[in-house]
């Protein structure tokens, strides 16, 4: 956020943020002040420039567009509402038909050979450092 304050001495914008902590503001004309947020007379005959973007934040625009596009408020009903689906089709698994049972079990098995997969990984690289280690040269 940036503040637009009138030079004393020759009458010239000056604009400086105060986002920023307390810095030292100079003119072109010589005269600088001392620009402390925290102080209320630094706001007194001065107005906000709520428009003006930085440069970095010009390159997170259309990332900033997209996270603006995401309703937030369908997304915690939408993932109840598919967990209570996914229970519902458990729940009556014998009731579903054949290409929906087929579906869960290729489903639920992929999730468990990647699981295992993991775990095989994980021993793997584990035996390979324990190895590395009892090499002397």
């Amino acid at each position: 956020m940036y503040l637009i304050k009138i030079c004393p001495s020759c009458k010239l914008k000056l604009r400086f943020p105060i986002d920023k902590g307390t810095i030292k503001v100079s003119c072109s004309c010589g005269h600088s002040f001392i620009a402390n947020p925290d102080s209320t007379d630094i706001y007194q005959e001065a107005v906000f420039d709520l428009s003006h973007t930085t440069c970095g934040l010009k390159k997170m625009v259309p990332l900033q567009r997209w996270i603006d596009k995401i309703q937030f408020s369908r997304i915690i009903p939408a993932m109840i509402t598919g967990a209570l689906n996914i229970k519902y089709k458990l729940q009556n698994f014998r009731l579903l038909p054949d290409t929906e049972k087929k579906r869960i079990i290729l489903a639920i098995l992929f999730i468990g050979v990647g699981i295992i997969g993991l775990i095989v990984t994980i021993y793997l690289l584990r035996q390979i450092s324990d190895f590395t280690d009892k090499i002397i040269i």
